[in-house]
């Protein structure tokens, strides 16, 4: 909404209604208020043009509804506006925040951080779903995360056993109780969706992994 230039004003259109702030003089001058609006005490309000117990009006500030208050040396005059004129002040105020929050720059993660809000926004499950764990009834026990498996084959050794880190979830078997790790391929919804978002096509040879040795927050 555009500023009116009002001599010895200053004008803001808040969410809830206009702001006016300026002298007396310049505040009368301007039709904004008479002498009879300026307050004896630190605020007064109105209601359809009669002074009100501003408690009993709270609710109802609308276009029928004024405050005027000291401010320093001068006076904040608000003026409500239509519920209409409100909501749509609401939607682009709330459309600017978005729009800043989308264009604001991030402090730089570095690579694994980056990795790792990856992961997260990538997940389908969470703690308590009921799954399809490589085709048995299962429910999920932990978050998404990267885990350290086991495997004779694996890329990484810490001089004892060799091992990769795998994407997935811990689920526990409804039939037995017992919990093993699964890869997100591995994971299905009982609708059949998979357990990640972002799934590169080709997930290899399917195996499945019986238990992890630590897991990557």
């Amino acid at each position: 909404m555009q500023a009116p230039s009002i001599p010895g004003v200053e004008f803001d259109a808040g969410v809830g209604g206009d702001h006016y702030v300026g002298s007396a003089q310049a505040l009368i001058a301007a039709g904004l208020i008479t002498q009879a609006h300026i307050p004896q005490v630190a605020s007064v309000t109105f209601f359809n043009g009669v002074q009100v117990d501003g408690r009993k009006v709270k609710g109802m500030q609308d276009e029928r509804w004024m405050q005027v208050r000291y401010v320093g040396r001068s006076l904040r005059v608000t003026k409500g506006i239509t519920r209409k004129e409100r909501a749509r002040r609401e939607e682009a105020r709330r459309q600017e925040a978005e729009e800043l929050a989308r264009t604001a720059p991030k402090k730089d993660p570095g690579f694994d951080g980056a990795r790792a809000m990856n992961y997260k926004a990538s997940a389908a499950f969470v703690i308590g779903d009921e799954v399809f764990a490589y085709g048995h009834a299962a429910t999920v026990t932990s978050t998404y995360k990267l885990h350290r498996v086991r495997d004779d084959e694996g890329e990484f050794s810490n001089g004892e056993t060799r091992g990769d880190y795998v994407p997935g979830y811990l689920c526990r078997l409804n039939e037995s109780g017992e919990e093993f790790f699964y890869p997100a391929h591995a994971v299905r919804a009982k609708s059949g969706a998979v357990g990640h978002l972002r799934l590169v096509s080709g997930a290899g040879q399917r195996r499945e992994i019986g238990f992890s040795i630590r897991s990557l927050a």
